[in-house]
């Protein structure tokens, strides 16, 4: 169209893996499928599970057809089909027969009776797209694989999740500092409560010190077998455990990258991001991570006062003191105590994506970095500004700069509508 600039398309460098450039497709499912299950014969150590307490039983009743109902309903009908290649259309169709319904509901509660998952359901199709704003794309960690499921398994997966989303709050067993991916526990809950922690510490004339970190490859590098462990600590009986223990075994999946599809592989490790079940057993496979952090923290010889917060896998260690240098040593302590829980855990650090903030009220603060080498990373200083969930935070909380982010945007947003039409085609002047 001679109306609207030309866009360029993204320039997609050679994949590299271990040095070498990947110049045929076999090599390319070699890296991707390396990459994405690097943590398959990692080393877990899961005793520091004993530190923390028996969550109280679960009773697990079976599916009813309401909660099948329930789950459908808030199912997009243009969500992309997995493997079998029905779509959630498809299924509702089929849902709104009682019979069908009924037949549906009677295959959940034999796989939870039975202890076991279909292979069928097993399978799936591994999507692989760009992470949104990288400065390169030449390795297979600036893509984010995406899993489509056959959909009448991934229904059922709905069904359980939201039985454990109520059963795993109701009993305590997730911490209260987890948001992201639990319900009521948003973007926006976790923003409210750290920017409510900040002005509560100013109140006591302390400025806040938060030292942010990323697990690497979280979803693709939860281990089953600790995650049974998580299971039975939360309260699950032995009959849902098996069942776990059941649908993470012998999974298989092919990996997509443009029109190309890869050869059926093996897949032993990590949960599958689009898999229903993702959110809530990520956050469950996190809880006792946290509880054992802050239990260790209370039973130093001298109890650190920090906090932890976490949003599925970005985490945030937070310190209010008078001295910055008393804040930081608090953050590194803390940061070595957690970093070593998650290493038992069969989970990575990823060192060079922690970032140092301090939060303060006073005119001329100063902004001291900190010293991570003891662990792996390197002196870290603070930006003028910070970006966490999407908000953009300035040392003294007052929000211009998010402000004026925003605003441009949807700014910039509105003025690109123009493009979309003229006075003889696109958009009428009264739609703009």
């Amino acid at each position: 169209m001679n109306w609207v600039k030309k866009k360029n398309l993204l320039t997609i460098e050679s994949i590299l893996y271990e040095g070498q450039p990947c110049n045929t497709l076999p090599d390319l499912w070699h890296a991707l499928h390396s990459s994405y299950n690097s943590a398959e014969n990692r080393p877990i150590n899961a005793s520091f599970l004993n530190e923390i307490p028996q969550a109280d039983q679960i009773h697990w009743p079976p599916f009813s057809k309401q909660e099948f109902k329930d789950a459908i309903a808030k199912c997009s009908s243009s969500s992309t089909p997995g493997p079998d290649h029905i779509a959630w259309r498809h299924l509702k169709s089929l849902i709104s027969n009682e019979r069908c319904l009924l037949k549906i509901v009677h295959i959940a509660n034999a796989c939870i009776e039975l202890e076991f998952w279909p292979f069928h359901f097993k399978s799936s199709n591994t999507v692989v797209i760009p992470k949104p704003n990288k400065t390169n794309y030449n390795s297979p960690k600036s893509f984010r694989p995406i899993v489509l499921l056959n959909t009448t398994g991934k229904l059922i997966e709905k069904v359980i999740s939201n039985r454990l989303q109520f059963q795993l709050s109701a009993n305590g067993f997730i911490d209260s500092h987890q948001f992201g991916g639990i319900w009521q526990q948003s973007t926006i809950d976790a923003g409210i409560y750290l920017t409510h922690l900040i002005r509560a510490g100013w109140l006591r004339q302390c400025h806040t010190s938060v030292l942010a970190f990323d697990i690497a490859q979280f979803f693709p590098s939860l281990n089953h077998q600790f995650l049974s462990l998580c299971l039975k600590k939360a309260g699950l009986n032995t009959n849902i455990v098996r069942f776990f223990n059941s649908y993470h075994s012998n999974h298989s999946t092919s990996y997509s990258w443009n029109s190309f599809t890869s050869p059926s592989f093996n897949v032993n490790v990590g949960i599958g991001q689009g898999s229903a079940l993702s959110p809530i057993l990520s956050a469950l496979y996190l809880a006792p991570i946290i509880k054992t952090f802050k239990k260790r923290i209370k039973n130093l010889h001298k109890e650190i006062p920090t906090d932890i917060l976490s949003f599925v896998d970005d985490g945030l260690l937070i310190s209010q003191e008078k001295s910055y240098s008393l804040s930081n040593s608090f953050l590194l302590c803390s940061y070595n105590i957690i970093s070593k829980i998650l290493t038992d855990a069969g989970l990575v650090m990823e060192h060079d994506k922690t970032e140092l903030f301090h939060f303060t009220r006073a005119r001329h603060p100063p902004n001291p970095s900190i010293n991570l080498s003891s662990v792996g990373g390197s002196v870290i200083s603070p930006k003028p500004i910070w970006r966490y969930l999407g908000f953009y935070f300035d040392r003294k909380l007052n929000f211009h700069y998010h402000t004026h982010f925003y605003a441009t945007k949807c700014l910039s947003t509105l003025s690109t509508m123009k493009m979309l039409g003229n006075s003889s085609r696109g958009l009428l002047p009264i739609q703009k």
